[in-house]
Parts: structure tokens; C-alpha cells; sequence
């Protein structure tokens, strides 16, 4: 399960996925999200004095869990769709929004 993490700068490895792009004081984005960290991106952000930075983190997710996140998930759903009927299209409905909710996200 990915999940995201705020580290100090100091933290940050090279090969790191950034989750949030990181935006200097005048709102100009210096790195976008989803960039792969390299040497370059770390001096730079360094030079600009950027304390830290929110990276994605891979996370094995406990069973429990991830059992319990299911269950919270499909009596969200069971209550959205109530009254929305019993047809193949409905149901194929109501599948492909769990499986987009249960996807690994953060």
C-alpha cells in the first residue's frame, strides 16, 4: 500500500517518488508531484532552503486492516447504493467503484 510521508530533507534517497509538488513562497511549483528524486532535485532543494518534502512510501498493510478498510468500504457503499436496484449494470457499478476504492492509495 503506498502512503505518503513527510521527511526532512536530510531523510529524502535518491529514487524516492514525490507525492506533493513542492512550491516555493511565490507559488511557483520547483518540483511537480510525482517526480522521481535525483541528486539534482536534492541540491536544488537544498539551495532553496526547503526543510522537507512529502515522498510516496511503499507499506505493507496489516490484514486486519486491510480486512476492516474493506468492510468500512463496502457499508459505505451498501448505503450509497440502497436504493439503487438489483440490475447487472448497478451491480457492475457498484463493483468497479469498490475496486477503485480499495485500490493501494494514501
Amino acid at each position: 500500500m503506498k502512503t505518503q510521508v513527510s521527511l526532512a530533507l536530510a531523510e529524502v534517497e535518491v529514487g524516492m517518488r514525490l507525492a506533493v509538488a513542492v512550491i516555493d513562497e511565490g507559488g511557483h511549483i520547483l518540483v511537480p508531484a510525482g517526480a522521481e528524486i535525483s541528486d539534482s532535485i536534492l541540491h536544488g532543494l537544498q539551495r532553496r532552503e526547503v526543510a522537507e518534502i512529502i515522498v510516496e512510501c511503499e507499506r505493507e498493510e496489516d490484514p486486519a486492516q486491510r480486512e476492516e478498510r474493506r468492510l468500512r468500504v463496502t457499508a459505505q457503499l451498501d448505503q450509497l447504493f440502497r436504493k439503487a436496484g438489483d440490475g447487472a449494470e448497478t451491480r457492475q457499478l457498484y463493483l468497479a467503484i469498490l475496486t477503485y476504492r480499495l485500490e493501494d492509495k494514501a
